[in-house]
């Protein structure tokens, strides 16, 4: 079984990649690396291009870095880089580029250590029956074939499912916790996509320059109020040093911060970001819940006391009522 403590330059992912790539579709084409835009968003972590480079070796990445940082990347030896500011303009421009040239986008993180992939016979046997636990679910993983896999070859796996299912926006279970992972059905359609490694086929969504953390989870949404799906393979892993790593999102995430960037998802999404068990600075995504007013089919109106919780039945729909005539009202006396 694959270890986190493994970084692609000390893994052979040959047998990974060809259990992977067998995997698609059945008479599907898969892309050439050569045909996809594959983009490393980083800001301050010019130390991490050298396994970076080394783990997308054949793909002829872009960096996308701060303000700034250009010569430091390319002095540790990047080979493309490109200035692209804040991480959801960094975001975007990789977009544009690779969109440009009419290419699936793929994005990385900068400091991902391992892709991994499982696979079990339960998993193509229909319909499928969810683990009645998660201690079933982790035997299930356990009992599963594991194999480390290259990013080059978990892109074009991934990029061939979403395409298959007619959606823009596919991506990895969003970290290395194979029972977890195992605990679902192998692809899901309405769910958070981690952006430390999506693949993003030609679209319309941007990422939103309001956020400064988080700005995956509003992507996710944008996609599925677009597209209505996305593609999340559940059983491909990923393990990343991105909470811990200097530089990137822990240079600026605070609580603060994450926060007022929970407050704007929920305005944006109403009824989509749930409270986590993680605290107050985690939320779960609920696509199933969200608000009438972005189709879904439920009055969603946040309880004041508790933020990132719903009042129910009638107070949901009289708190509505309420809010939104003093909203007019406000609205009316700022005009005066």
């Amino acid at each position: 079984m694959p270890s986190k403590n493994s970084s692609y330059i000390h893994v052979d992912c040959t047998e990974g990649d060809e259990a992977i790539l067998s995997k698609i579709p059945v008479g599907l084409k898969v892309l050439d690396i050569s045909d996809m835009y594959f983009a490393v968003i980083s800001s301050k972590r010019s130390k991490n291009v050298e396994d970076m480079e080394k783990a997308l070796e054949g793909c002829n990445p872009t960096w996308i870095v701060g303000s700034g940082e250009v010569d430091a990347y390319k002095a540790q030896g990047a080979s493309n880089v490109v200035e692209g500011g804040s991480l959801c303009a960094s975001r975007n421009l990789a977009l544009e580029k690779a969109f440009a040239e009419n290419k699936p986008c793929v994005q990385l993180s900068d400091d991902l250590q391992q892709v991994c992939f499982y696979h079990h016979k339960r998993d193509y046997i229909k319909p499928f029956v969810k683990p009645s636990s998660l201690t079933e679910a982790n035997k299930i993983a356990a009992q599963s074939d594991a194999h480390a896999v290259s990013l080059a070859a978990a892109a074009r796996a991934l990029e061939a499912h979403a395409r298959s299912r007619n959606s823009y926006l596919a991506g990895t279970f969003p970290n290395g916790n194979a029972g977890q992972a195992c605990a679902g059905e192998p692809i899901f359609e309405e769910h958070f996509i981690v952006g430390d490694f999506i693949v993003v086929r030609p679209s319309i969504p941007r990422f939103d320059p309001n956020l400064t953390l988080k700005e995956d989870y509003d992507f996710t949404a944008q996609h599925l109020i677009k597209y209505e799906k996305v593609t999340r393979w559940n059983r491909v892993t990923l393990f990343a040093n991105h909470y811990t790593n200097e530089g990137g999102a822990v240079a600026i995430r605070n609580t603060k911060r994450e926060k007022q960037n929970i407050k704007y998802l929920r305005s944006k999404w109403p009824g989509v970001f749930l409270n986590s068990p993680r605290g107050p600075c985690e939320v779960v995504m609920a696509w199933r819940c969200r608000d009438i007013t972005i189709g879904g089919t439920r009055i969603y109106e946040p309880d004041p006391k508790q933020p990132g919780r719903a009042l129910q039945g009638q107070a949901a729909a009289v708190a509505r009522e309420k809010r939104i005539a003093r909203e007019k009202k406000k609205k009316i006396a700022e005009k005066k």
